[in-house]
């Protein structure tokens, strides 16, 4: 009988239970026509930064398949942030047309109608020609949006039942004092696999895969315990979203929180990186001081490194539904598992860090984003695999153990949520669900 030695996380958490996870919901697209009326729809979703958009009539587009919609976001010459669906009010073409851009007005190509930075139909050729055409009325339509932390996010529900505020600060209202807005290097990634978004997720939010997927990048990077398993140092499941903290090796490049900060231990870390990587170590030494701010006297909001432990790397904060957000006091990464379809998945990924003063700082970065980018290559390999496998349904159910629970969780909300849309709609939700799993239309 396999006992533990210290407290289960599931212990903590005995409303998420211990079965067995259905592999149904990362497989059938009656279940996804769920999560997509029932979950993209009703929630919050990040869509970007602020920096995206710094001056009047900046703009993006975000094409998003999980909503059936195109959205713009923009600041209007009020400075505020707005996002409306991309489609002009005449005959339903777009309005926007780049993904990103700056403009003093939005136009149909298809009619020439004219829309103002706030959404406010302005210019209609021909207009006498219309009957009795009250232009207060045609507008764009507008989408909820808001901000946090200079993440921008939006939601196509016109009145979200939580506000912004109240969806995330129950589980991160700490993270206040978090030097984001002064991470303004960035470098990202976009890429589509054949996948579920779930299965995608799943792989970024347990530490039991690294020893195995990363034997060859990172494992030496986090901590072990004296069992040498790769556990994280504590998780936190909330309402709709879930913090994961990691212990790394302060003397590798990777797990060293403190790289080209100049900040306390930084100094531990360089004397003590080895040649067993001789480049990573390099590039922790040339690396020292080499950020144009200052974060010596940094102090870590009260979310990140939530237990004090000593050789904390960095956190991983998975906000609910397909959000990553992984923060250390030297950067942050911040990934989006968008589906496409119950089987296709957008991976969104980008990387900030400080500015560098100087060329080793420059290596430093450089040398942490081709190692961050084999990372996520060998995290990537796995999912095609994986998401096949569970399409043969030679398996019907995923065996999780304890450091998996976030794998749970996600699993468990997921499920709460659509039971509750059922239920607000007048359908039974054990007969829907039964049907959606047996993969019937709803």
């Amino acid at each position: 009988m396999n006992q533990q030695s210290k407290p289960s996380l599931h212990d903590r958490y005995p409303e998420l239970g211990r079965d067995n996870l259905p592999v149904g919901p990362y497989v059938d697209e009656a279940w996804y026509a769920l999560e997509k009326k029932y979950l993209f729809k009703k929630t919050w979703l990040h869509v970007g930064r602020v920096e995206e958009i710094a001056k009047t009539g900046d703009y993006f587009v975000r094409d998003m398949p999980v909503l059936d919609s195109s959205i713009i976001v923009t600041r209007d010459r009020k400075k505020q942030v707005r996002a409306f669906h991309n489609v002009c009010s005449h005959r339903l073409n777009r309005v926007a047309y780049e993904p990103c851009g700056t403009t003093r007005k939005f136009f149909c190509k298809f009619h020439g109608w004219a829309y103002d930075l706030d959404g406010s139909l302005t210019g209609v050729p021909d207009e006498k020609s219309f009957f009795d055409l009250d232009k207060s009325k045609y507008g764009l339509t507008p989408v909820s949006v808001d901000t946090w932390h200079g993440f921008i996010f939006i939601c196509l529900d016109p009145e979200p039942e939580l506000s912004l505020k109240d969806f995330l600060e129950p589980m991160y209202g700490e993270l206040d004092g978090y030097p984001f807005e002064k991470f303004t290097a960035c470098y990202s990634w976009n890429t589509v696999f054949d996948c579920n978004w779930k299965t995608a997720l799943d792989a970024f939010q347990e530490t039991y895969h690294v020893g195995y997927v990363h034997a060859r990048s990172i494992a030496d990077a986090l901590d072990k315990d004296e069992e040498g398993n790769l556990h994280p140092i504590d998780g936190v499941c909330g309402a709709h979203h879930r913090r994961l903290s990691i212990a790394g090796n302060p003397k590798s490049v990777y797990g060293n929180p403190k790289a080209a900060t100049g900040g306390a231990g930084a100094e531990d870390s360089i004397s003590g990186s080895g040649t067993a990587r001789a480049i990573a170590g390099k590039a922790l030494k040339v690396a020292k001081d080499g950020t144009k701010l200052d974060f010596s006297d940094l102090k870590l909001p009260k979310a990140l490194n939530w237990t004090g432990h000593p050789n904390w790397a960095f956190d991983i904060n998975v906000i609910f539904p397909d959000f990553y957000l992984s923060c250390r006091p030297n950067y942050f990464q911040a990934y989006n598992f968008r589906p496409i379809a119950h089987n296709k998945t957008i991976f969104e990924a980008r990387v900030y860090y400080p500015e560098m003063k100087t060329s080793g700082g420059r290596f430093y970065q450089e040398y942490m984003k081709v190692a961050l980018r084999d990372v996520l290559l060998e995290d990537l390999s796995t999912l095609e695999i994986t998401q096949a496998a569970a399409e043969t349904r030679a398996k019907k159910e995923m065996v999780l153990q304890d450091y998996e629970i976030m794998v749970r969780h996600q699993a468990v909300v997921v499920e709460r949520m659509i039971r509750a849309g059922l239920e607000k709609d007048g359908r039974d939700p054990d007969i829907a669900r039964q049907t959606a799993l047996a993969g019937g239309i709803l």
